[in-house]
This record gives structure tokens, C-alpha cells and sequence, in this order.
């Protein structure tokens, strides 16, 4: 499924272009997220991680590239593209209009009360949404507004279906919904606008 969603969206990686390394080091990031916001280590444990951190942000940060050159969020065979900030999402289907996936989201996310963060939600919603609304063959937008209600408290590590779909199209606007649900029951429903931009327009 992960293959047609990439060629969908135009940005199908010729062989040799992925970094498994990268992608590793990017879901190690993931987990020590999680395991970092759940956990209440001992001063010198703290200390100790602190030290390692420190030592790995020097020595990532003599490799640091401009974003035409990151690899961060290029990885499109990769969960969450190579990146830690979205929520991880598996895509299941992806025809350029809509788009249907899964996400699980850690306890990084956490808002309190076992609860998903509000604006992890809009997160997930701004980022899918906006695929959707920049598929192979449509110009770049960018996004002007997004509309999140939500419906029912929204658990965290738990398997959950989000969907985005292009509802309309009027000139330069184009306006993709999204759903988030579990077992049918629907916990969210965004609405974002999207404006296509000018050729003079990044």
C-alpha cells in the first residue's frame, strides 16, 4: 500500500535514495520521545542522559545541511516520512483525492488524563489534510485555515483510522475534510482550506 501512496504522490524514491540508517535513528527518536515524557529517572540517570544527548546534538550538528539537502521528512517508505514531530501515520490507501491511514499516538502526545493533546490532533489533520491537497498534478497550496472539532476524548496508544477527502474546489481554494475514528465512532473531524499558490509563491 505504501508503494502506491509514494507513486501517487510523485515523490517515489529511485532505488538507493533511501537512508535505512536515518530511518532507524528517526524511530529511535520516536521511542525516546515516548520514553522520555513517561519516565521519572533517578538524578543520576538524568544526568547520565543528558550527557549522551548533549554529546549526540554536537556531533549531528557538524553535519548540518540546508532543506534541500535534509534528509529529515524524505523518507516516504519510511512511517511519518523520516521525521518526529508528526504523528506516526500508516497509509493504507491514497488515490491523489483521498486518502485513508492509521495512527497510534504515543505517550509524547499525551495532553493529560490519558488523553491525546488538542493540538497534536490538529497536527495530524494539518499534515494529511495537506497531502491530500498537494497530490501529484495540483499546484502547491499552502494553509490558510484549519477547523478541528472534537467529539470524544482521544485515547493515546491506541489504533486509530483517520480519513482526508477533497470536499471542493473553488479557483485558487481548495477545501479537504478529514475524520478521525475508532471503531466507528467518530472522536474528530477537521476542515482545512488550502490556497494554491502564485508562481511567484514558495
Amino acid at each position: 500500500m505504501r508503494e502506491h501512496y509514494n507513486l501517487w504522490l510523485g515523490r517515489h524514491q529511485p532505488p538507493g535514495t533511501e537512508d535505512p540508517d536515518f530511518i532507524r535513528m528517526a524511530d529511535a527518536v520516536r521511542r525516546l520521545q515516548d520514553q522520555f515524557t513517561a519516565s521519572r529517572p533517578p538524578p543520576a540517570l538524568a544526568a547520565h542522559a543528558a550527557d549522551t544527548i548533549e554529546d549526540l546534538v554536537a556531533a549531528l550538528a557538524r553535519y548540518q545541511v540546508g532543506e534541500p539537502d535534509q534528509v529529515a521528512g524524505r523518507q516516504f517508505a519510511a512511517v511519518g516520512r523520516g521525521q518526529t514531530f508528526v504523528p506516526p501515520v500508516e497509509i493504507d490507501s491514497f488515490d491523489g483525492d483521498s486518502v485513508t491511514a492509521r495512527v497510534s499516538f504515543g505517550r509524547f502526545y499525551l495532553g493529560s488524563n490519558g488523553a491525546v493533546h488538542g493540538g497534536a490532533i490538529s497536527l495530524l489533520f494539518d499534515d494529511l489534510l495537506g497531502q491530500v491537497a498537494n497530490a501529484p498534478g495540483k499546484p502547491r497550496s499552502r494553509t490558510a485555515s484549519l477547523s478541528v472539532d472534537y467529539r470524544r476524548v482521544i485515547p493515546l496508544e491506541t489504533e486509530l483510522t483517520v480519513t482526508a477527502h477533497t470536499s471542493r474546489v473553488d479557483g485558487r481554494k481548495v477545501f479537504v475534510s478529514g475524520a478521525l475514528r475508532s471503531d466507528g465512532h467518530l472522536l474528530a473531524e477537521a476542515v482545512g482550506l488550502f490556497v494554491r499558490l502564485l508562481a511567484d509563491q514558495q
